[in-house]
């Protein structure tokens, strides 16, 4: 009889996408540059456009109260997505995805919708996230070049969806773009913690996917509706597709190309140590 525990559906879905990791990098490396070749004017609006709307609302709205009231399902559907990071994946999970999104958002508000101002802001996130990935002993670094390039495929499928339903650009984008960098910094910082532990990589990245399944699908689910209620644009299909693109994007693609970093030097063999401590010691010899 097998005793040993079979792998759920969900594990089973994550071992396969690492599998499958180099068909996932070249259809996004494909689709990417396409969409660089043919929209890069229309995926470069995205960011100014999400930029003058940040910008429009903030000058509209002067006390927290006011801020509040503008926006208060985005409000709730940030602090419930910060409690699951938390809950799922820890406090530093928690804590990583609210700086990152804070991140984002200063990212928006400094760009102020110039357009000379999104191609050398892009380079140098490029620059520091390969320099960090070569060179810097940490989680965070290991995902963020992958998120970087995914990043741009992410941006190419919500501008394809947004043109098919003539929606402007506005936050949305933006609260996307925030919202799949908190998931990528937590996904790295539980990561981590599974290789410091001494999990080998694969383990480690399926484990951690598989802790931030509920943050990622409920709270991608809860931004899309704030977002469709704060902004009054009732087009559910319109959410619907983009729920289902940020999903796809995270457990397809950007789960499948973390892969390729550099986690292995991550790795304590704090696991090996342990086994040992636990082999049972000799017998003591009976006294005659």
């Amino acid at each position: 009889m097998d005793l040993r525990e079979k792998p759920g559906k969900v594990q089973t879905f994550l071992e396969l996408m690492l599998r499958f990791r180099l068909i996932a990098l070249v259809v996004m490396v494909i689709a990417t540059v396409s969409f660089v070749a043919t929209g890069w004017q229309e995926i470069v609006s995205l960011p100014l456009g999400s930029s003058e709307a940040l910008g429009m609302w903030l000058a509209e709205t002067d006390t927290a109260k006011g801020l509040w009231e503008s926006a208060r399902y985005i409000g709730v559907a940030t602090i419930a997505c910060v409690v699951m990071f938390v809950v799922f994946g820890g406090v530093r999970a928690g804590i990583a995805s609210v700086v990152s999104a804070m991140l984002s958002f200063a990212a928006l508000y400094v760009l102020g919708g110039a357009e000379s101002m999104p191609l050398p802001m892009f380079g140098i996130l490029a620059l520091v996230a390969v320099v960090m990935f070569i060179f810097v002993k940490l989680s965070v670094a290991c995902a963020l070049f992958p998120f970087v390039l995914s990043w741009l495929f992410l941006s190419g499928i919500l501008e394809i969806i947004s043109s098919k339903f003539d929606a402007a650009a506005s936050l949305m984008w933006g609260a996307h773009s925030a919202f799949a960098f908190a998931c990528a910094m937590a996904f790295a910082v539980v990561a981590g913690k599974h290789l410091s532990e001494g999990a080998p990589q694969a383990g480690a990245l399926v484990k951690s996917a598989k802790q931030l399944l509920a943050p990622v699908v409920i709270g991608s689910l809860l931004l899309v509706a704030a977002m469709t209620f704060d902004m009054g644009e009732r087009n559910w299909v319109y959410a619907a597709l983009q729920f289902v693109a940020v999903l796809v994007w995270f457990f397809v693609f950007f789960f499948s190309i973390s892969s390729f970093g550099p986690w292995e030097r991550l790795r304590a063999g704090s696991r090996r140590v342990e086994m040992k401590d636990k082999k049972k010691k000799a017998p003591a010899k009976k006294k005659k």
